[in-house]
């Protein structure tokens, strides 16, 4: 480099081409080729790292990625001692070496770790709910059984206080007064209410049971007849906390239009993980849909969940629908890529939807899709064959 800043190579090697699909003569008659091809995301930390060594005159280390004319994106590590000579002009002596490899080693190390994480983050989860279903089934199912026994109890004493009143025609001052001041006849009237509303409780504690238990699950080797409706159920129960009204928004409605579906063959564990991912996602979206919005601005258009399942020739399609803001196309295009998120620090990983798409192409044989746009929402299309 030249005091007025011109760039010049006097010499490359013939493993030029090997690396840049570009002849060694080509790179020195014009080494602007070769700086051109560092990769739009990295090309601001090649040219940092060219100034940073210009102005410090210490050795030019730089890894990042290139695209090669034929389109192939490649790791590179480049590394120069720098000399500066008596006309000031600036002179690099290294080496440049294609470590892809080594980075698709590093980044499928790092992924896998990555989903350790995050499946033993489901199974604790799994186990501390199925934990939560099985500590309520023993006074569940004590408190039904009383009940069930209760009320034939209740209805003989109301059936024998009936038979007081009518044989009894001379009640004491006593007894109308006590009668008065319970009002025994409303009591009468509402004590088998009471009792059905408790056993209806019962009722609606037990399903919760149910819907612990199907979405903690543990996969077999083997896939079994599951029932898609079911899962949904529970994952929408697990995070229903998040869909509860808060300060800052109404509730978010979960509307759910369930066609007529069979029970497939699948592994249910991990669909339940694709419908935990997808759902949470979505209820996020819908929150920052919501930043910088009233509460009666958002009262008006209320935040809304629609799943739709449907069967189609041999495909049951699970829609997963929020009214959010939508994503741009350059987002929509990254979301399924392993550690990509537009999430802040701590609040995303990067895996959920490349875990949900690896589970249902790879696992199941179907397909994970997204339709989005901004202002439109977001939809999620899953496909799994029967």
């Amino acid at each position: 480099m030249t005091t007025d800043g011109s760039v010049s190579m006097s010499y490359i090697s013939n493993d030029c081409y090997d690396l840049y699909e570009v002849t060694a003569e080509q790179a020195i008659a014009n080494v602007q080729i070769i700086l051109d091809m560092a990769h739009p995301e990295d090309a601001e930390s090649q040219r940092q790292s060219i100034a940073d060594s210009v102005q410090t005159l210490t050795p030019w280390r730089w890894e990042g990625r290139i695209v090669t004319p034929s389109g192939i994106t490649k790791w590179i590590h480049g590394e120069a001692r720098i000399e500066k000579l008596v006309d000031g002009t600036l002179v690099w002596d290294g080496l440049l070496l294609d470590i892809s490899e080594r980075k698709q080693a590093e980044l499928a190390l790092q992924n896998a770790q990555l989903q350790i994480v995050q499946s033993e983050k489901m199974s604790a989860l799994g186990n501390l709910v199925a934990g939560v279903a099985h500590e309520m089934n023993n006074p569940l199912g004590f408190i039904a059984a009383t009940l069930k026994q209760a009320k034939p109890t209740f209805a003989d004493i109301v059936e024998h206080l009936k038979i007081y009143q009518e044989t009894l025609s001379d009640k004491t001052e006593e007894i109308l007064n006590h009668e008065s001041e319970i009002d025994l006849d409303y009591t009468l009237e509402d004590l088998p209410k009471m009792l059905d509303s408790m056993t209806m409780a019962c009722d609606r504690l037990k399903n919760i049971s149910i819907s612990l238990r199907t979405f903690s699950r543990a996969d077999r080797d083997y896939k079994v007849p599951f029932n898609l409706h079911e899962g949904i159920d529970s994952t929408i129960l697990i995070l229903k906390h998040r869909l509860k009204a808060n300060e800052q928004r109404p509730a978010i409605e979960v509307i759910t239009n369930y066609g007529d579906l069979p029970q497939i063959e699948c592994f249910p564990g991990q669909l339940n993980q694709v419908f935990m991912n997808i759902l949470a996602n979505a209820i996020d979206a819908l929150d920052e849909s919501n930043h910088r919005r009233i509460f009666e601005e958002i009262q008006a258009h209320p935040n809304c969940i629609t799943v739709t399942t449907s069967r189609e020739n041999n495909l049951v399609k699970i829609a997963i629908a929020d009214n959010g803001k939508g994503m741009s196309e350059e987002v929509k295009q990254k979301i399924f890529d392993h550690l990509f998120t537009t999430k802040g620090v701590g609040k995303g990983t990067g895996l959920g939807l490349a875990i949900a798409k690896q589970i249902v192409e790879e696992t199941h044989g179907g397909k994970l899709k997204c339709h989005s746009a901004l202002g439109g929402g977001t939809e999620f299309i899953i496909e799994i064959p029967l």
